[in-house]
């Protein structure tokens, strides 16, 4: 195979895993599956310091503005995620909501000493606005 064939082929893989959908087999809505986004995603989002990104994304509507207001002291203390891992993610359809738990690995400046933190999450899923919310703020950065 030439290096183009190989190239169009890559292309047309990654074509169709962009294209995969959040739906069941019979075509429904998968609030598992998008859960499971939903989580790995909003922490994704705090380790790269989107932390203002992620609470417009994937806050609830109540919280929002606490929220925000206490990633803007975050950001002033220079908090910055070295890292993160998710230990579980449970889905609860009977309620519609979610637990997950991770634990994140940052530093404030000046000090380059790099602390732990685990972070309880508490999701539930919103009908009106079709997504993922999260109910808890943000974990205790000392």
């Amino acid at each position: 195979m030439t290096w183009l064939v190989k190239g169009v082929l890559c292309i047309v893989c990654l074509t169709l895993t962009a294209c995969a959908t959040l739906t069941d087999l019979s075509g429904r809505f998968d609030k598992s599956k998008a859960f499971e986004r939903s989580v790995k995603a909003y922490n994704r989002m705090l380790r790269w310091h989107e932390i203002e990104s992620a609470g417009m994304t994937y806050i609830e509507p109540e919280q929002l503005k606490d929220y925000l207001k206490r990633a803007e002291t975050l950001k002033k203390r220079g908090l910055s995620v070295t890292d993160f891992r998710i230990l579980t993610a449970v889905y609860l359809p009977e309620t519609k909501t979610g637990d997950a738990v991770t634990e994140f690995d940052y530093f404030i400046l000046p000090s380059n000493r790099v602390k732990t933190v685990t972070y309880r999450q508490e999701w539930v899923y919103m009908e009106s606005l079709k997504s993922w919310k999260l109910k808890s703020g943000l974990p205790d950065f000392e």
